[in-house]
């Protein structure tokens, strides 16, 4: 079984798309049997409309595909609002937020409402990380050490800085704070990939194409080609992201 814990759908205003039918062909060919579904920036700020499609696709294929809100930070009051909707209405499942494309700090005060809501309703929270000054681990890692209830995912084994100097931050985070979990795509690293569940277990990553933006066939290559013992394999593909669904 593969669940893949990033991916988006829609047309982004920046120049990426992927249609429902895509995702779904992509999820055949590659033998992907649950798709973690996020929403595109498009020119609706408040991310109304996309999130309403996010829900409409996890109704109609209940069971396959598995959505996520989104919200800017920026926008305060009305973004709260949305995001409880997104929740009690909208019946998403979880929230990604993106410091790049929304332009701002993920440890900023501005983020802490949303926290909030999150820590009430009991959702993780995936975080489009790596960006220098918006999302650095260490800015992750500051964000879950004032919310530890909540559940953050890092995506992109927490680090972009293919000099690899990165890793060694994603390492000190991850010691430090339980509830911080590492999405796998653009991992660059095998190290990254192969010494996490050595040193911290099984449970702290799960695995994700960020499909359509990188390709899902090499992504799970990345895990099959890795050193790790099956338990680790199954466990990163499948287990633990279905412990963050349920």
């Amino acid at each position: 079984m593969i669940i893949d814990f990033h991916t988006y759908v829609g047309a982004s205003m920046l120049g990426q798309e992927s249609t429902e039918e895509e995702l779904l062909q992509n999820m055949a060919e590659n033998q992907v049997d649950i798709s973690v579904i996020c929403p595109v920036k498009t020119t609706d700020p408040f991310f109304e409309r996309q999130n309403e499609y996010v829900s409409d696709l996890q109704r109609k294929h209940a069971g396959k595909l598995a959505g996520f809100c989104r919200i800017d930070p920026n926008l305060g009051k009305d973004s709260e609002k949305i995001l409880r909707e997104s929740v009690q209405e909208l019946e998403l499942k979880g929230l990604v937020l993106h410091p790049w494309e929304e332009t701002f700090a993920i440890n900023d005060k501005k983020v802490y409402p949303f926290m909030e809501i999150c820590r009430e309703y009991g959702l993780p929270v995936l975080v489009e990380t790596g960006y220098p000054w918006l999302s650095h681990c260490f800015q992750v890692a500051d964000l879950a050490e004032r919310f530890p209830e909540i559940t953050f995912i890092m995506s992109h084994g927490g680090q972009f800085d293919s000099s690899g100097y990165a890793l060694t931050d994603v390492d000190h985070v991850m010691d430090r704070h339980s509830n911080l979990m590492i999405e796998t795509s653009g991992d660059y690293s095998d190290e990254g990939i192969e010494n996490m569940p050595e040193r911290l277990g099984y449970d702290r990553l799960v695995f994700g194409s960020h499909f359509p933006w990188l390709n899902t066939e090499l992504e799970i290559y990345r895990i099959q080609r890795a050193n790790l013992t099956d338990e680790a394999r199954e466990s990163i593909f499948y287990k633990n992201a279905l412990r963050l669904l349920k």
